[in-house]
């Protein structure tokens, strides 16, 4: 089992996943990202200790031999980010495809993790898979444009799109350990968000769960929503983290309003369902996150 991207936020965490099942891992990442503690770097001894195969290589073809089956997480990330189109096309669109190739050739499965931001402002709320694709930013439309990369490789291969993904070991440029940071040194949380902004959150260790069931049961071809099933307003989020006081930035039209992924399919298909709620799934983010980060404020409790 090849597992690209696996030292990153999900990647490691799949990784532990995959060798508690008894499969063997190799686990492929370039640590050209940006790392919470316990993971990147520091994650990598701890697999390569479980007999996983840890290479800290840029990914490439040659990674697939002797594989039966990959996860494909590793690419440049963020609706928000600042890379070049060419940047985007290498590293998220031209990668994928020479894998699908790769793992077609040598009959591996293969699952692309794309992303919800290919839905844009959806029309459909909560949006099924084939709903019409409206990407808001080159990082969409890089996911997007890698999707079909994917699927023209044949094989083997099924597509992925996670929403939101939160947790214990979470990026630092993402939204909750961004407002986790800003409140362990004592200043307003920043928030972009639109008027009416919502999410479907989904807890880290629920979007791992969904990537195994999309390697076991999904069929090829086919794309399958993994969220939290429900669509939860930005600043019920924040109230919930217990973010005292904000600090209000202008929201970016490069961003969705409202995501709300439909679970239909990958209920039926994947036998998928989220087990961790918000409020679980952000107080166990508040339980990890360093002293030094949250200085002596406490989370409120969670509404009713």
């Amino acid at each position: 089992m090849l597992v690209t991207g696996g030292l990153g936020f999900i990647g490691s965490r799949l990784c532990n996943a995959l060798l508690d099942a008894g499969a063997h891992v190799r686990c492929v990442d370039n640590l050209s990202g940006v790392y919470a503690d316990g993971v990147g770097p520091a994650a990598a001894p701890g697999l390569g200790s479980r007999g996983a195969d840890v290479r800290v290589a840029d990914v490439g073809p040659e990674h697939v031999d002797g594989m039966d089956a990959v996860i494909h997480l590793a690419g440049l990330p963020g609706v928000r980010t600042r890379r070049s189109v060419a940047e985007l096309l290498r590293a998220n669109v031209e990668l994928s495809e020479r894998l699908a190739v790769a793992a077609a050739a040598r009959g591996a499965r293969l699952v692309f993790v794309s992303s919800s931001s290919v839905y844009g402002n959806a029309r459909v709320l909560p949006t099924p898979e084939h709903a019409e694709p409206a990407p808001l930013n080159p990082y969409a439309e890089s996911k997007l444009a890698a999707e079909a990369a994917v699927l023209r490789a044949g094989g083997d291969a099924g597509i992925v799109r996670p929403f939101t993904v939160y947790g214990p070991g979470q990026r630092p440029d993402m939204a909750f350990a961004r407002w986790i940071g800003a409140m362990g040194r004592g200043e307003p949380a920043p928030l972009h968000a639109a008027p009416g902004a919502a999410r479907d959150f989904t807890y880290v260790d629920d979007a791992v769960a969904g990537l195994v069931a999309a390697l076991r049961h999904g069929r090829p071809g086919r794309a399958y929503n993994i969220s939290g099933w429900r669509s939860v307003a930005v600043r019920s989020a924040l109230e919930l983290l217990g973010c005292p006081e904000l600090r209000e930035l202008p929201a970016s039209d490069a961003e969705a309003t409202v995501t709300w992924g439909s679970p239909v399919r990958a209920s039926a298909e994947l036998g998928y369902a989220p087990r961790v709620g918000l409020d679980a799934g952000i107080a166990r983010q508040l339980e990890v996150a360093s002293p030094r980060r949250l200085g002596r404020r406490r989370p409120r409790a969670p509404a009713a």
